[in-house]
């Protein structure tokens, strides 16, 4: 069954069983529940799960209603996204947050921010067997914090924490630290810094082809 748990401004919010699902299918809806289901959804079907306020207005659909849905991401803050990733802050406005584990230990990526975004770490560790044993979240936050940012995130570590690098006169990007599984793993998000090619003069090439320098991701 399919959780109606957390809302759009409270992802810690209970459950409700004040719920009402809607199945779209070729633009038309093709089903309703007060329950929600359950399983796969098929290709070329959308379900819309709706809570409370959010149920009250998706009991206002028919069967056969002509429905077209559209998704985006709209910041809390109303600035427009540059980019978004995964992961969950653990250090803010200089302080670390409370309740981060101080147990568990393992191969970290993370990215710390300072002076408004104006200067940013990206901090991934070394998976080598020496160095396994990693961070605790607890002590990411110190890290980010004793390199001098105000903010910082945790993002996905273990086998996808990778760091890779063009080097000065390389062509390609190479993998420079050792991912814990012996191996680059697939990742579909990451934190990308860019260079141009330098122009007469020694500035830099805005409009040259770009290449990834450093990437982490969660």
């Amino acid at each position: 069954m399919r959780a109606a748990c957390g809302t759009d401004t409270d992802r810690a919010a209970p459950c409700t069983s004040d719920t009402y699902e809607v199945t779209v299918r070729d633009g038309r809806v093709v089903a309703a529940s007060d329950t929600p289901g359950g399983g796969t959804i098929p290709p070329g079907t959308t379900v819309l799960l709706g809570r409370e306020a959010g149920a009250q207005q998706l009991r206002k659909l028919s069967l056969g209603e002509e429905v077209t849905v559209r998704h985006r991401l709209v910041p809390a803050s109303g600035l427009p996204f540059r980019f978004a990733l995964g992961g969950f802050p653990v250090l803010a406005d200089g302080q670390p947050l409370s309740g981060l584990d101080d147990r568990t230990s393992a191969v970290r990526t993370a990215v710390g921010v300072a002076d408004e975004g104006r200067r940013v770490w990206l901090l991934a560790l070394d998976g080598a067997p020496e160095y396994r044993t990693g961070l605790t979240i607890a002590e990411v936050a110190d890290v980010l914090l004793g390199l001098g940012a105000e903010d910082g995130f945790s993002l996905d570590g273990g086998g996808s924490s990778t760091l890779v690098a063009r080097a000065p006169g390389a062509g390609t990007v190479s993998v420079r630290n050792h991912p814990s599984g012996g191996a680059e793993r697939p990742v579909p998000n990451g934190i990308g810094v860019f260079a141009g090619q330098a122009r007469a003069g020694g500035a830099p090439d805005r409009r040259a082809v770009r290449r990834p320098v450093r990437r982490g991701r969660h």
